[in-house]
């Protein structure tokens, strides 16, 4: 499993936010960050090194990139649900929080968290087997800690 740094994090998301509607170029990638090229090319490179997207003639997100990208949102909807429908934070603070906190929490703990709004708030999130890093069925989120 790579942990990826909040750069790296940042760059994923983007690159799967610009594929929504555009094709993934450095040009895309650039206006949709408000970063430089040269900065996004070097981004692509090292997402490229980690066998996360393919950057070749045609950028494209690899089956490891889109399951990682599914459990970044994963957590970030797990972290929103919690602060707004338990701690009754502000839609706002919650986005920005979650931005935050998400890369520090582990797999292990976002799978209790979502349990625990599974079961007290009758939430049904995302089924943890399609959205972890870690190997289909994940142990960590089968309830052995890291």
């Amino acid at each position: 499993m790579i942990e990826l740094t909040p750069s790296q994090t940042e760059y994923l998301i983007a690159i799967f936010e610009v594929s929504k509607n555009n094709e993934i170029t450095i040009t895309n990638i650039s206006k949709h960050l408000n970063y430089s090229k040269p900065s996004v090319v070097r981004a692509l490179k090292t997402l490229d090194n980690l066998k996360l997207i393919n950057y070749a003639n045609k950028i494209t997100i690899t089956e490891t990139g889109k399951t990682y990208i599914n459990n970044i949102l994963r957590k970030d909807s797990i972290l929103q649900i919690f602060f707004t429908d338990v701690l009754k934070i502000d839609k706002k603070i919650a986005i920005r929080d979650s931005e935050n906190i998400k890369n520090s929490v582990s797999c292990y703990t976002i799978t209790k968290l979502e349990q625990y709004l599974k079961k007290t708030l009758n939430i049904e999130t995302i089924d943890i087997d399609n959205y972890c890093i870690n190997n289909n069925p994940c142990i960590n989120c089968k309830g052995k800690q890291e």
